[in-house]
């Protein structure tokens, strides 16, 4: 086991900071359109492209845990990526206008557990707050 006091290389260190922000915002995406789907909103706030490269980093994230070149606070199994895949082509289903699977709610529950813990949901509100700020920042709404 690594010494927790050792200074870890700049490559480590760039690693889990890549891994730790793709999680974050992944899990404050994931909220965001569980939520707007569950309330039946036309609006899921959530652009498709942020949706899609944030779960894709996400899922690289999830590959390197399972390597060993990562550690987070769950163990990450093929099944929780292969989960991350499926939710990740649901939701880019609802983004682009085609269904809203009955599935994404239950499966998006449990793909933010896998990624944070039993502490998903005190995570996942304040993740939701900083992905709707980036989103607002890079994708503003017009004002009519």
């Amino acid at each position: 086991m690594p010494d927790p006091d050792q200074l870890i290389p700049e490559e480590e260190e760039d690693l889990l900071e890549w891994a730790s922000m793709a999680v974050f915002y992944a899990v404050g995406y994931i909220r965001i359109l569980a939520e707007a789907i569950e309330r039946g909103d036309a609006d899921f706030q959530v652009d498709p492209a942020a949706w899609d490269n944030t779960l894709i980093a996400v899922e690289g994230a999830m590959m390197e845990q399972i390597r060993g070149r990562l550690h987070g606070p769950t163990a990450i199994t093929l099944e929780d990526v292969e989960r991350m895949r499926r939710l990740r082509g649901l939701g880019s289903a609802a983004l682009s206008g085609g269904e809203r699977s009955p599935e994404l709610c239950p499966l998006a529950l449990r793909c933010m557990e896998s990624l944070c813990g039993r502490d998903w949901k005190s995570v996942a509100r304040e993740a939701a707050f900083y992905a709707r700020a980036l989103n607002q920042e890079f994708h503003p709404r017009r004002r009519t």
